[in-house]
Parts: structure tokens; sequence; C-alpha cells
């Protein structure tokens, strides 16, 4: 499971991640990139990275540290907490944020699937190839969800929405698998 699942104390407890990475080859960047987004951080600055303090992110962090400087960058993680009141506050929203567009796509992917299910189901027009390309399509958002609850630190209540409009394409998809004499789905 996540980071999610790790519950985030009242005075939150950071992680801070400043690197750099040689300029070239720019492939070393775009890999870096690929394992901080990964992580769920959130860009402070260009190389300046931070993260909650949560589950196994302090071993992850140091084998990514350990990656930049193998690869001749520099790279210093420090645990830190926020000085002045509120910024947890400001923090999470910064984290909430990063994550609300692919959640809102998501959310739109699932209530589409959803509504194309409901639709051929109520017409009795859910042939074979259409269950096939429906439930490849429910394996793709169930993985797409899972990857972002990865990155989810904060409890977000469109997570768990999600997580149902799924739940309910895949009991569209194997409720009354029999087609009836006419050769309907139903």
């Amino acid at each position: 499971m996540g980071p999610q699942t790790g519950a985030v104390p009242a005075k939150t407890a950071w992680w801070l991640l400043i690197y750099k990475v040689p300029s070239e080859p720019s492939r070393l960047r775009a890999t870096i990139w690929r394992e901080v987004h990964r992580l769920g951080v959130v860009y402070l600055q260009d190389g300046v990275c931070l993260v909650p303090d949560a589950l196994d992110i302090e071993l992850r962090l140091d084998a990514l540290r350990e990656k930049i400087v193998g690869m001749g960058g520099k790279a210093w993680t420090f645990r830190v907490e926020s000085a002045v009141g509120g910024q947890d506050a400001e923090l999470e929203g910064l984290f909430r944020g990063a994550l609300a567009n692919e959640l809102a796509e998501l959310r739109n992917a699932a209530r589409a699937l959803c509504r194309h299910l409901e639709d051929a189901k109520d017409h009795f027009e859910l042939e074979d190839e259409d269950v096939a390309r429906s439930e490849s399509e429910l394996r793709r958002l169930r993985s797409l969800l899972q990857t972002v609850r990865a990155r989810q630190f904060f409890k977000e209540p469109v997570s768990d929405e999600i997580a149902a409009i799924l739940y309910r394409c895949h009991t569209l998809l194997t409720e009354g698998g029999d087609k009836d004499e006419v050769g309907h789905q139903g």
C-alpha cells in the first residue's frame, strides 16, 4: 500500500531533498525526475523537493540520493519540521494540488466507463468484444489509481470516490453474464 497508510501526525515532519545532477547526458536528469515523481515529492524550486515523513520514505530518499551521487551529481537529505504555525497546512495543500488534476481526470474516465456500462446494460448491448475492451479499461484505471495512491500522502475523498466508481464498473461487468434467448447480454 502507498504512503497514505502511514498517518501524518498533527505536526508534520518532512524530508527535504536537495540535488543537482550533471546537465549531460540529459537522460540522467530524466531518470532522476521520474524517480523523484514516483516518490510523490513536491518541488519547492529546481532541485529542492519536499515530502512528508511517512513509511519507508527515508530509505527511498537515501537510495535516490545514492543514485544521484553515483551519476556524478550531488544530493543531500534533511529531516525537518516547519518552524512557523500554519505552514504544514500550506505544504499539505501543495501535495493535494499536485494530485488534483490527475485525480479529476481519473474520476472523469471512471465515470465515463461506468456510464457506458450502465447504458449498455440498460439496452442489452454489451457484446463480448465490448466486455473485453471495458475490462481492459477497468484494469488500466485501477492501475492508474494505484499509481496515484502510491504518491498520495494525505487522505483524498475523491480517491475513495474513484475506487467506488471502479467497483461499480466491476459489478456491472460481472453480474448477469449469461445471454438471454435472443442473444442479449442480461
